[in-house]
């Protein structure tokens, strides 16, 4: 009887996670040289080099970092440079 009521609650979470996985991997596959980002650890900058699997952000001026392609969240909506400019 438990295993009837967990059961529609474990699918629903299995479809969620494969939903925002999907989205996920088609907001990275948009991205193209020039798009600001925001990583996942909160860094923003501008988007130099798109590899296979790894990408390069200029986070200031001549500083660019290598990371992996999954550690980009997506583009940055422009609300931080408002902050960072006042």
């Amino acid at each position: 009887m438990m295993l009837l009521l967990l059961l529609p609650m474990f699918l629903f979470l299995m479809w969620s996670q494969r939903s925002q996985t999907k989205k996920q991997t088609a907001a990275i596959a948009a991205l193209q040289k020039g798009d600001r980002v925001i990583l996942q650890s909160g860094l923003i900058g501008k988007l130099v080099e798109l590899g296979e699997r790894t990408a390069k952000v200029e986070i200031a001026s001549g500083v660019k970092v290598e990371v992996l392609k999954s550690a980009i969240s997506g583009k940055d909506g422009g609300d931080a440079t408002v902050v960072a400019n006042k």
